[in-house]
């Protein structure tokens, strides 16, 4: 046997009366929607209304036809002719025919139709005179007896189905009378179940009053036990020398230290009494610069370094009390932090001077050793067979000699800003800039390069954009296009355009460089910012495969970035992102009308 718990035991009595009260109600509802829906049902669709007009009409038509025998002119039998077609016509429609169906006429109903149809066909030779009225009353007789015969049916069976729905309202209405009583049961029943649940409630009232009381007694004693061991406790912390603070264990601030006050700026915000601890861990991270770790408040004990405005350092500690409260640590290690963070930035200095001088030589050993074997051996050519070059051969020979020449200038230039990238020593300083007049500035420079007479720069701006401003460090950003330009004259097809597209957004400024060239390889595409690294179509090109990877940290130095767009046999296209200047919230129309210029 199941045994109920006592509440159950105590709720069951009402949940049944309420679930009886409820199905009571519902059945008594539904009993009652189902006899209004059947007293507004017309189930005969007025049948017998229209089986009596047709009769009465039929009669009409007899009267109408002896008096026009008779000579009366206002007789007018094919006018009652008519009505009893419309008569016969609604019978024969929709519900009614269906009505009759049912009731096995319908045969009777197609029989009286034709008997029509014939005597409309001799009413016209009755009206001519040439049929008689006994003629004409022996076509409608059978007419008459057909209908008297199907009225009849219908009255009987309308008697019938009246009968039937007024036992169907008694029963109804039985069963609704029956249940309103077991309506009425169960609403006493659930009155006197209120009545003991009130009477029970004050009872409790009552006895909890009295608990009460006695636990208020004990609840002041306790306190005033706790009052004095938290004063003997704020007094032992106040003559610590660093800050404490003391929570309870429902994470409550409960008192503080006069030290902590000087240790920490803007105290009475954060340490205010009452506080939750995690307010007050949440507050103080979002005072400070920053912190060395995050402070985990379910742990038994944390500790992390917090560094203040001014460069001073704090060392915070949590630890749980046995009571389940916490007790907050602060302590001054601003001497200690500063001389950490100098050995920590000496040895990063150090660790950068040391991979500047390792890349360095590695970058001297694979690159320099080819240009100067080709300088060496350009110029031993020029010592032994001086006198036997022209003008215009020595003029070719320097020329390339100056070319290798400056290339490895371009070379150290590369190393040299790799290697300050990698120390940490190249700094953006954003200023706002026009875009436009930084981009014009660098395609001049290329489409001026000496000896450089195919090349056809396009510079593509908006209608609207007269100028486009920009934060950034303008002499980083010029290197990044001129490294973009300078790819893109490379790698383009001999005559073909390099196309250079400004467009922006909200925040940000976008700059598309194009060139047609070879498709890069989905395969390299993966890896063409990496350091050292050079594709297949860079064969007979020279460089060191460091360009792209600097152009993308400098884009990255100033918080944007550089991103190859696409690469397809139309074109491949790099774009260089950065933000927008404060100030750049508006732009004036453009004065060019289809913003495109070739340099």
């Amino acid at each position: 046997m199941i045994r109920l718990p006592s509440r159950a035991r105590i709720y069951w009595l009402p949940l049944v009366a309420i679930g009886l009260f409820i199905i009571l109600l519902f059945f008594s509802l539904l009993r009652l929607s189902e006899v209004e829906k059947d007293m507004r049902s017309n189930v005969d669709e007025n049948m017998l209304w229209v089986i009596t007009q047709a009769q009465l009409a039929s009669h009409r038509l007899q009267e109408a036809a002896h008096r026009h025998a008779m000579g009366h002119t206002d007789a007018q039998p094919e006018q009652h002719l008519d009505v009893l077609f419309s008569r016969l016509a609604l019978m024969d429609q929709g519900p009614q025919r269906r009505y009759i169906q049912a009731l096995g006429f319908e045969p009777l109903l197609d029989n009286t139709l034709e008997q029509l149809a014939q005597i409309d066909r001799l009413m016209t030779q009755f009206l001519l005179g040439e049929l008689t009225s006994d003629d004409m009353y022996r076509n409608i007789q059978p007419l008459l007896a057909t209908l008297n015969r199907m009225a009849n049916a219908i009255m009987m069976e309308e008697w019938e189905v009246t009968g039937e729905r007024l036992d169907d309202y008694r029963d109804s209405l039985m069963q609704v009378i029956y249940s309103a009583v077991g309506i009425l049961v169960t609403g006493l029943l659930l009155a006197l179940l209120l009545l003991w649940a009130l009477n029970k409630r004050r009872q409790a009232q009552e006895a909890l009053t009295q608990h009460l009381d006695h636990l208020e007694d004990l609840v002041s004693a306790r306190t005033q036990d706790l009052e004095d061991q938290r004063r003997r406790l704020a007094d032992s912390i106040n003559t610590a020398p660093d800050g404490f603070a003391a929570f309870d264990a429902t994470g409550q601030l409960q008192l503080i230290n006069a030290r902590l006050a000087q240790l920490l700026p803007e105290t009475q915000c954060i340490f205010s009494p009452g506080t939750p601890l995690h307010d007050v861990v949440t507050k103080l991270c979002q005072t400070c610069v920053s912190t060395s770790a995050v402070l985990p408040l379910h742990q038994a004990s944390a500790q992390c370094d917090i560094e203040l405005a001014g460069g001073e350092w704090r060392q915070l500690t949590l630890r749980r009390t046995q009571a389940g409260g916490h007790v907050m640590r602060l302590a001054d290690i601003t001497p200690y932090k500063k001389t950490a963070i100098a050995l920590e930035n000496a040895l990063e200095r150090e660790r950068g001077i040391s991979d500047f001088y390792r890349s360095f030589a590695a970058m001297v050993s694979h690159q320099f050793r080819t240009s100067l074997a080709v300088i060496d051996s350009g110029l031993q050519r020029m010592m032994r067979r001086h006198s036997g070059y022209s003008a215009e051969e020595r003029a070719d020979r320097y020329q390339r000699l100056r070319d290798t020449v400056a290339h490895m200038t371009e070379l150290v230039d590369a190393s040299l800003l790799t290697a300050q990238l990698d120390a940490g020593q190249v700094s953006s300083h954003q200023q706002p800039h026009d875009m436009i007049k930084l981009v014009r500035k660098a395609c001049l420079l290329h489409q001026e390069v000496p000896g450089n007479t195919r090349l056809l720069i396009n510079v593509v701006i908006p209608p609207e954009l007269k100028t486009l401003q920009i934060s950034c460090d303008k002499a980083l950003t010029e290197h990044i296009i001129d490294n973009l330009l300078t790819n893109a004259r490379k790698y383009s097809r001999q005559g073909s355009p390099i196309t250079v597209e400004l467009s922006h957004d909200a925040h940000w400024a976008y700059c598309r460089i194009s060139n047609q060239g070879d498709v890069i390889p989905d395969v390299e595409q993966l890896h063409l910012f990496e350091r050292f690294y050079r594709g297949a179509n860079s064969a007979g090109q020279q460089g060191l495969g460091l360009g792209l990877n600097i152009a993308r940290t400098l884009a990255q130095l100033q918080h944007g970035e550089l991103v190859l767009l696409s690469s397809t046999p139309e074109a491949t296209t790099f774009q260089l992102i950065l933000p927008q200047a404060p100030q750049a919230g508006q732009h004036a129309t453009q004065t060019q009308a289809g913003g495109k210029e070739s340099t």
